[in-house]
């Protein structure tokens, strides 16, 4: 049933039109875009998990959300921090996209390492290179792009 229910919402997004999917796109990308700026400063293991996530192009805020959340609660994390910044980021998503709606999507991204390379390209306009923020709570994606290509060229040797 759950495979049936899956392949529903597969054909129910394939007949989007395109501003549709680009509404779902931007969203996404607010989404994770104010997500990293909320967690930034704090350390866990569970963002460890996140920075390995990957998602389809049509992955909706609401389902990268839950599956976010889950990482968090996996690795029993204090909920109470976590689902107030899940709730901020998802409330950024909601205001900002009708302003934004086609940077956003332009920007959209199909897993969190990418989703990381624009945080820093956005706090490079922001800052300049000089007076860039250090990294806290996240790895450096160049760091992160360097361990999955390591992982994917171990599993191709296997």
């Amino acid at each position: 049933m759950e495979a049936e229910s899956r392949s529903a919402t597969t054909t129910d997004r394939n007949s989007l039109s395109d501003p549709e999917k680009a509404s779902i796109r931007a969203r996404r990308t607010a989404f994770i875009a104010r997500f990293i700026v909320l967690r930034e400063s704090k350390r866990t293991r569970a963002h460890r998990v996140i920075e390995m996530f990957e998602w389809d192009d049509l992955t909706t805020v609401e389902e990268l959300s839950q599956t976010i959340r889950q990482a968090f609660v996996d690795n029993g994390d204090n909920m109470s921090p976590v689902d107030r910044d899940l709730r901020r980021a998802y409330a950024h998503s909601q205001r900002s996209l009708n302003h934004f709606v086609r940077e956003y999507a332009a920007r959209a991204t199909r897993n969190f390492i990418d989703a990381l390379f624009d945080y820093e390209r956005s706090n490079q306009l922001l800052f300049g290179n000089d007076e860039y923020p250090k990294p806290g709570g996240w790895r450096l994606p160049h760091e992160l792009l360097r361990q999955r290509e390591e992982v994917e060229s171990m599993n191709k040797t296997h």
